[in-house]
């Protein structure tokens, strides 16, 4: 007669490994239909210029907002940048000012 061989017992259940700590993750902005959710506002102090449009000597005139100095909603017109920005990129002017472009 042979004896039955014994199995080793099985357990379930998760196991927590530590890891080290990781810069939090952004969230996305998510998805709407009708724009009703646009892309998250990025608070890192850059000055925004929005509706811009660059002029034939390389500066951009548009409406600034979260910028020392200027009230919100005033109409600027900025030092020279590079030919070709685009919205969505921070541009720095001739005179050494930065601005994201929306």
């Amino acid at each position: 007669k042979s004896t039955p061989i014994k199995q080793p017992s099985r357990r379930f259940g998760t196991l927590s490994i530590p890891q080290p700590e990781a810069a939090p993750e952004k969230k996305s902005a998510g998805f709407s239909f009708f724009g009703g959710n646009k892309a998250a506002k990025v608070d890192d102090g850059i000055p925004v210029l929005s509706r811009f449009t660059q002029n034939k000597d390389g500066s951009l005139t548009g409406i600034v907002s979260n910028a020392k100095g200027y009230r919100n909603g005033t109409k600027i017109t900025t030092s020279p940048v590079r030919k070709g920005v685009k919205a969505g990129q921070v541009v720095k002017t001739s005179s050494g000012s930065q601005y994201r472009l929306e």
